[in-house]
């Protein structure tokens, strides 16, 4: 574990997740606790601040610290702000109403350039439950054997937004799942290629970047042979010693890395309101082991 001086740190598992203390983040961020906060973003991947009552510029001015916000074509917005999503289940609707997939998943991936992160605060949370957990797809990766890892390293994935209205609109009212009404994303925009495994642009450590949500197949393989693999690898990110869990509180802000960290909602809570709002952060374009070679 690296070492701070001007920030508490808390790790909450051996994998991945610390709470950060000493903090306040209505105050721009500044020198060492800035270095630190950032240090503890990448070593952990997701970090946690508790209390921190923000309005949506205070909130947005703390993530441009991680990189450019970026609008998405799917997500609800947030009042009169395009470039804030909202996270919300009203406590007479049905856990489908979120779009939150029942695998862990990252966020984007048929974009050109997905998300590097993702900055969300609780507003309303429930009595009890409705945590949000998270796996480390580096651990993924570096568990596989060395057959596998060079079988990943070799492929590609085309993932694809496309089709995320269309079908939503043939399920029954009561299954559609709240989405973003229009958007100014090309069809183009919506599907890309990328590599299965990802590299990190500083350090190099590789992570797997196959995920369920919105894929569509291994490049070169038919979609039986791709959904057998990634099935396989989707059952890898189900083990406990990969994981956290962060449990919300009002005010409750989290920041994760979306390239490295595959995360989902637990929907273990009824007739009761959890409402989260969050900022987008601009990711590169994946880099994958041929990019690293060339």
């Amino acid at each position: 574990m690296p070492e701070f001086a001007h920030i508490g740190v808390e790790p909450i598992s051996g994998a991945c997740g610390a709470e950060i203390s000493g903090v306040d983040l209505t105050k721009p961020l500044e020198g060492a606790i800035l270095d630190e906060v950032m240090k503890a973003f990448e070593h952990f991947l997701v970090i946690v601040f508790r209390d921190q009552d923000l309005t949506p510029g205070q909130h947005k001015a703390f993530s441009r610290q991680f990189g450019e916000i970026m609008e998405l074509p799917q997500a609800p917005t947030y009042g009169d702000h395009q470039d804030m999503q909202e996270v919300r289940r009203e406590a007479d609707e049905p856990e489908n109403v979120v779009p939150s997939f029942e695998h862990f998943h990252t966020d984007s991936p048929f974009l050109l350039r997905p998300p590097l992160g993702i900055v969300m605060r609780a507003l309303e949370v429930p009595k009890y439950g409705g945590d949000t957990a998270f796996s480390s797809a580096y651990l993924v990766y570096e568990n596989l054997s060395n057959g596998m890892k060079e079988l990943l390293d070799g492929l590609q994935i085309v993932y694809s937004g496309k089709h995320i209205w269309a079908n939503n609109e043939k399920l029954p009212l009561e299954e559609r799942l709240r989405l973003r009404e229009s958007h100014d994303f090309s069809e183009d925009e919506l599907e890309n290629i990328h590599p299965a495994v990802r590299i990190h642009p500083r350090t190099g450590r590789k992570a797997l970047f196959a995920t369920t949500a919105y894929f569509q197949r291994f490049v070169g393989w038919s979609e039986e042979e791709s959904r057998a693999l990634l099935d396989y690898l989707q059952s890898l990110a189900q083990r406990l010693h990969y994981h956290c869990r962060v449990n919300w509180r009002k005010d409750t802000l989290i920041v994760w890395d979306n390239r490295f960290l595959l995360h989902r909602g637990v929907h273990d809570f009824k007739f009761e309101r959890r409402h989260l709002i969050r900022t987008t952060i601009m990711g590169e374009r994946p880099l994958g082991v041929a990019d690293a070679v060339a």
